[in-house]
C-alpha cells in the first residue's frame, strides 16, 4: 500500500497506477522465504549465558489451535523448520483489526543475553534529509 504526502493530480494517479500494475509482483505478500544466501544469520551470546528456555504460557484452546495452525502454515511454506535445540521463547498472540491473529515470539531473555553490535544507529535528521523531495512512501498495514 502506498500513501502520498501531497495531493495527486489525475495524471499522477494514472502514472502511479500504471507503475503499480506493471510491478505488481514486487508488492505481493511473500509466500515463502527468499532464496538461500551465501551466509547464515547467527546470534552471538554473552559469555556465561546459560541456555534460554522459557516456559510457555498457558493458552485457551482456541489460541492453542490458532498457534498450531500458524506454525503449520510456516512449516509448510518453509518460513520455519523443525528444531531440537534447547532454546525456547514463548508465543504471544495479538488480535489484528480484521479479527485474525498475529503470532509474536517473546525474545526478551534472548535479547538481554545477546552481544550488542558495535555500530552506531543512523541520525534520524540525516535519514529525513535523504527523503527530501520524495512523494510516495510504502506502508504496511
Amino acid at each position: 500500500m502506498l500513501f502520498a504526502l501531497e495531493g495527486q493530480t489525475v495524471e499522477e494517479h494514472g502514472k502511479l497506477d500504471t507503475l503499480l500494475t506493471e510491478y505488481a509482483d514486487l508488492f505481493e505478500e511473500p509466500k515463502a522465504l527468499p532464496p538461500k544466501r551465501n551466509h547464515d544469520h547467527g546470534i552471538n551470546l554473552l559469555e556465561m549465558t546459560s541456555t534460554i528456555n522459557i516456559r510457555p504460557y498457558r493458552y485457551l484452546v482456541v489460541q492453542k489451535d490458532e498457534i498450531e495452525k500458524l506454525v503449520q502454515e510456516m512449516l509448510d511454506s518453509g518460513v520455519i523448520r523443525e528444531s531440537n535445540n534447547q532454546y525456547s521463547s514463548h508465543v504471544v498472540l495479538v488480535k489484528k483489526k480484521d479479527g485474525s491473529w498475529w503470532m509474536c515470539i517473546g525474545y526478551r531473555e534472548l535479547s538481554k543475553n545477546t552481544m550488542k553490535d558495535k555500530f552506531s544507529i543512523p541520525i534520524i535528521e540525516e535519514l529525513l534529509d535523504e527523503l527530501h523531495g520524495a512523494k510516495y512512501f510504502p506502508s504496511s498495514t
